[in-house]
């Protein structure tokens, strides 16, 4: 069987390193892999098996994307074919409608649609006509969450439609961060007064939110320091904050590392202020690491994760004070790692790459 994944790009997210561990987990099983992107560029590009053949369709714009696929489908004809973010989930419908594709399509969402910028104006117009008359028309629609399939029947996706595959997570057990770290003040703290949080700059990570948190936490002595692992286009304005609230002590940013595993492992708390997820890939691999997590309580994917707060603490979206109180409780409340650790095997590539290839029986 010959399966085949469809991504823009191989940048840092999260739904590339999904795609990622899908991908390896195929070769593993021994199955012909292909890996289709619109720009061959990102981070991750090296991590991806040798075995793997890697096509780059048309100039690197979606829109010039259609006929390439055609061509490609016509010629290859796998037997799956998975593709992830909408719109090229959309591109790839209409690809194998014209294509006369005999496999079976798989689309694959990772985010509330509904919650992006996408979903306005005509964008939005776009995105609902596609998700009732378009995306319907793919052997399965998958929501990394229940709460991004519900979102997809809020978009127009037919009520029929939409399954549940939870997104793979995994974490190596690199402890040691190397490149001098271990000098760095967040790590000359006790474990459990280190925050840690994981996630590029954007507005949907809301780290407004997370930086008043922890204004109101240096008003009470808690010692504890925050350090935020990635980058993105708001890091300028984040320091600036950071400046302004005199965290500059306290805060830290890391900036974007291939393996983020040695800081879960250090970590005493993972920390997520977001306004919204698709799934919450940070969370799992915290847990993964026996690390406790508070989070907002976001739509969607946190509190299935965590399931309505067994395995962690939910706050609700866009409350500094509620974020610092349950950081404070879960820095002096007791805890099973072994538990966390657990509810992390849930979500092993092991468990989702079987998911997936069910589908294409």
């Amino acid at each position: 069987m010959k399966v085949v994944f469809f991504i823009p790009d191989m940048r840092g997210g999260g739904a590339e390193k999904v795609a990622l561990l899908l991908i390896r987990q195929v070769v593993s099983l021994g199955y012909s892999t292909d890996l289709l992107l619109l720009r061959k560029e990102g981070e991750l590009l090296g991590a991806i098996p040798k075995s793997v053949n890697v096509v780059t369709l048309g100039d690197g714009r979606i829109r010039n994307s259609l006929f390439p696929l055609c061509r490609y489908l016509k010629r290859e004809n796998p037997d799956h074919l998975i593709v992830s973010m909408w719109p090229l989930t959309t591109v790839s419908v209409v690809a194998s409608l014209l294509s006369g594709y005999q496999g079976r399509l798989l689309l694959s969402e990772h985010s509330a649609l509904s919650e992006s910028p996408q979903a306005r104006g005509l964008s939005g117009i776009l995105l609902r006509l596609s998700m009732r008359f378009v995306n319907s028309r793919a052997d399965y629609v998958v929501g990394v969450s229940s709460g991004v399939v519900d979102d997809l029947h809020s978009l127009g996706l037919p009520s029929s439609f939409g399954i549940v595959v939870n997104n793979p997570v995994q974490i190596s057990s690199l402890s040691f961060p190397g490149d001098g770290w271990l000098e760095h003040p967040w790590y000359q703290l006790e474990k459990r007064k280190r925050l840690l949080a994981v996630g590029s700059l954007k507005p949907a990570k809301d780290y407004p939110v997370m930086l008043n948190a922890m204004k109101s936490l240096r008003k009470d002595n808690s010692g504890a320091q925050l350090l935020i692992m990635g980058g993105g286009p708001l890091e300028a304005d984040l320091m600036a904050l950071r400046k302004e609230l005199g965290l500059e002590d306290s805060v830290h940013f890391g900036g974007w590392v291939l393996d983020p595993s040695p800081f879960y492992h250090s970590a005493g708390c993972l920390v997520l202020s977001s306004r919204w997820e698709g799934f919450g890939n940070v969370i799992v691999e915290a847990l993964a690491a026996g690390v406790p997590v508070v989070s907002t309580d976001c739509k969607s994917g946190p509190a299935e994760i965590l399931e309505n707060g067994k395995y962690g603490k939910l706050v609700p979206v866009g409350d500094p004070s509620a974020l610092a109180i349950a950081i404070e409780e879960s820095l002096s409340e007791p805890f099973d790692p072994e538990a966390l650790k657990a509810r992390a095997k849930d979500f092993s590539p092991e468990i989702i790459a079987k998911r997936y290839l069910e589908l294409a029986q």
